[in-house]
């Protein structure tokens, strides 16, 4: 078959096999092929490959330039399991197949594509080295192989065709250049087997026929094409054999334009992508920043595209526009505003309208003229933004997105980037948002008209508080939620019962305990977050904790993960050691671990559970096992079940990203979406770790389950309830 983007792709089955001048030679050999059967001129073909070559490579290194205006460089750290985890990637498919069908397609067609790559090259290497190793039976698996492997392409282009065609999934926004893509592809494909069927109805058939089927996809042409005359068969083998070169050439080229450049970019992506977990957001320290450079903090957050770092500029142009994000992103299936595919998209307009005249500018090292940077938001230069606000405010931050995209784009980060222009340098947000964020600074909490303290809920309780000279192995960090909010309290009474039985030396910071910040960061409002991490990463110093367990995800990723970004400032390297050293643990985690060491054994067990996997404690930190383990021991035999949408493709409550406190309209509620599932689980139960979820599947429950048949519970409750007889 002759097949892909080299000059040999248009040659290499055009070898004769024991027949026409030389057969008795070729006989003696075995199974073989001559090179350039029948095709004359076929020199010309480097010279157009190093021109198509040139094109390709240039077009990259342009693109290449544009991610260098980005600020900062690229991280190239762990270079070994870099290799390793891009290789996994592209060989395993493990992203793409999370899409059954379209997965499926694409791994035949890369497989397909790979394997006449490999079968091109070894050709490559007979002919310039002269070598013959291409004979025998050798030969003859090489094109057994080569064939099968073609034929799969051809299968997942097809199935790709009739997806795209017939299906016609909504996450697929059509554009010219998909079809183009595929419908190349397939051309190449299927030319390279009609060239081959040309050769094999002049040679093998008629010389040797019990050596055609080893190139089944050739032979099958072949018969088809036999019984024409050979002068007939000669010259339309010639024909096809320049048309299939010049398809080829066409390919490469396009390979500079079109969406076959993801080959390039993805894989880049693939290696540079982010090994820190998803959940952690960063941002330089703004008390540094105010003493070395001062002029830095007179904008905060980003609205112009060349203040993004040269990797998320590199994810524009990873970007396929596949849709994948789209799909699973709650807003969007909900009806909000925001497409996480439409914003990386427009981004990547942006740079491609903004890039020119900046690379240019930064080449000359002039001062890039006034109106050329552009706005991200607000007012471009034609009037229209490139990002809409409502877009931004429209993000629950649930990793969605960035755990389904095949290329590991980040969408999450320059959403909060964006956020935080908007917040901390413009002063827009809606009022909820600004009254959340005014309690935080002023309260130590993010909740209105509420009147109690962080001590109200354990004064009955036989508890340790580190202000009153307790002293104790583990902190028991609440949460402003498992403090202040009456049903939340009961999650945080059940989890002292369930570490007093499990025999926990625990403590309570009480009233030192503030927010942690992330409702603010995630709002876009890092003067707060940093205010927060501080106060509290003093607190955690002051009495030297170093074991923290909560119970809210949202706490657990901030306290695990961007605490120690700003630990060591305001009170000293011991500080940043303190936090570096904090160990913290989810609270089933730590049950788990109680129970797998006997310490908690249930007297009873339930029935009918299902269990929801809270954004920022399953995708964004990857604990899936710990709760699942527990709720195995807490229920009968058979009574735990999964809901479909579970582990990593959990869907969210739809109160991250701030949403706690911020309004969502009851026609697009995204509770309501995930209630439903547990509804089609069949349990009784829903099993949730996340303060909030708990929340919101309550609010769900009472608009979308009035018969009450259904609970949501916290896992210490029901564990809680499990020892008692």
């Amino acid at each position: 078959m002759a097949v892909f983007s080299s000059s040999q792709d248009c040659c290499r089955r055009e070898f004769r096999l024991g027949s026409l001048p030389h057969s008795q030679n070729r006989k003696s050999m075995g199974p073989t092929r001559q090179i350039y059967w029948n095709i004359t001129g076929h020199a010309l073909i480097y010279g157009f490959l190093a021109v198509a070559l040139v094109v390709v490579g240039y077009s990259i290194y342009r693109r290449a330039q544009l991610w260098q205006l980005g600020t900062g460089e690229f991280k190239v750290d762990r270079v070994g399991e870099r290799i390793r985890f891009a290789l996994a990637e592209i060989f395993l498919q493990r992203r793409q197949l999370r899409a059954p069908f379209m997965g499926v397609a694409h791994l035949f067609i890369f497989y397909g594509f790979l394997a006449e790559l490999i079968a091109t090259g070894m050709i490559s290497v007979q002919e310039w080295t002269g070598i013959e190793f291409l004979k025998g039976t050798f030969y003859l698996y090489y094109s057994l192989l080569s064939d099968s492997f073609g034929i799969l392409g051809i299968v997942g282009l097809l199935m790709a065709l009739y997806y795209r065609g017939v299906v016609k999934p909504g996450r697929f926004h059509s554009v010219t250049d998909d079809w183009v893509a595929v419908l190349l592809l397939l051309l190449i494909f299927t030319q390279g087997f009609v060239v081959e069927g040309l050769r094999i109805a002049v040679t093998e058939l008629r010389v040797q026929p019990e050596l055609a089927p080893w190139s089944p996809g050739g032979y099958v042409v072949a018969l088809m094409l036999q019984n024409l005359d050979t002068e007939t068969l000669t010259s339309l083998h010639r024909y096809n054999w320049w048309f299939h070169a010049a398809t080829a050439f066409i390919f490469i080229g396009y390979f500079a334009i079109g969406k076959f450049k993801h080959v390039v970019f993805g894989t880049a992506n693939l290696f540079l992508h982010n090994f820190e977990p998803s959940g952690k957001l960063s941002y330089p320290d703004i008390d540094e920043l105010a003493e070395t450079d001062p002029d830095a903090l007179d904008v905060l957050g980003f609205n112009q595209i060349n203040q993004f770092s040269p990797k998320a500029l590199l994810d524009l142009d990873a970007c396929v526009n596949c849709g994948r994000c789209e799909s699973v992103c709650p807003a969007s299936n909900s009806g909000v505003p925001l497409s996480p595919r439409k914003l990386i998209q427009d981004m990547k307009t942006h740079l491609d309208g903004m890039g020119p005249a900046l690379l240019e500018a930064k080449q000359s090292g002039e001062e890039v003229p006034d109106g050329v940077l552009g706005m991200l938001l607000g007012d471009g230069e034609d009037g229209t933004p490139a990002v809409l606000e409502e877009e931004l405010w429209g993000c629950r931050t649930c990793g969605a997105c960035m755990e389904e995209c095949p290329v590991f784009i980040e969408h999450i980060p320059k959403i909060i980037d964006m956020r935080r222009y908007l917040v901390m340098s413009e002063s827009k947000m809606s009022d909820e948002t600004q009254l959340f964020l005014k309690n935080i600074e002023d309260r130590g909490h993010p909740f209105a008209g509420n009147g109690k303290d962080r001590e109200e809920w354990f004064e009955d309780l036989d508890v340790k508080v580190y202000s009153r000279g307790d002293k104790a192995d583990t902190l028991f960090w609440v949460g402003c939620s498992g403090a202040m909010i009456d049903r939340n309290i009961e999650t945080s009474r059940a989890m002292v019962k369930v570490m007093q039985e499990g025999g926990v030396d625990f403590a309570l910071l009480g009233n030192e305990e503030q927010c942690t910040g992330d409702p603010a960061r995630r709002a876009g409002d890092e003067l707060s977050f940093q205010g927060c991490s501080k106060t509290n990463i003093e607190t955690f110093k002051q009495y030297g904790i170093k074991k923290v367990v909560t119970a809210c995800p949202h706490c657990f990723n901030t306290i695990k993960n961007e605490y120690p970004d700003y630990a060591g400032d305001q009170a000293g390297d011991q500080a940043g050691d303190q936090a570096d050293e904090i160990e913290v643990v989810h609270h089933t985690e730590m049950i788990d671990g109680l129970m797998s060491e006997g310490k908690l054994k249930p007297k009873k067990k339930l029935d009918s559970v299902t269990y929801h996997d809270p954004c920022y404690l399953g995708r964004h930190n990857e604990v899936y096992d710990a709760p699942r383990n527990i709720l195995e021991n807490i229920t009968n035999e058979g009574e735990f079940v999964e809901m479909e949408a579970s582990k990593s493709k959990s869907r969210c409550c739809g109160s991250g990203g701030g949403y706690a406190w911020m309004d969502d309209s009851p026609e697009k509620r995204i509770n309501h979406t995930r209630i439903k599932d547990v509804q089609n689980s069949g349990a009784g139960t829903a099993a949730v770790g996340c303060p909030f979820c708990v929340q919101m599947f309550d609010d769900a429950l009472g608009a979308k389950n009035p018969d009450g048949d259904i609970r949501a519970k916290d896992i210490a409750e029901l564990v809680a309830e499990t020892l008692e007889e």
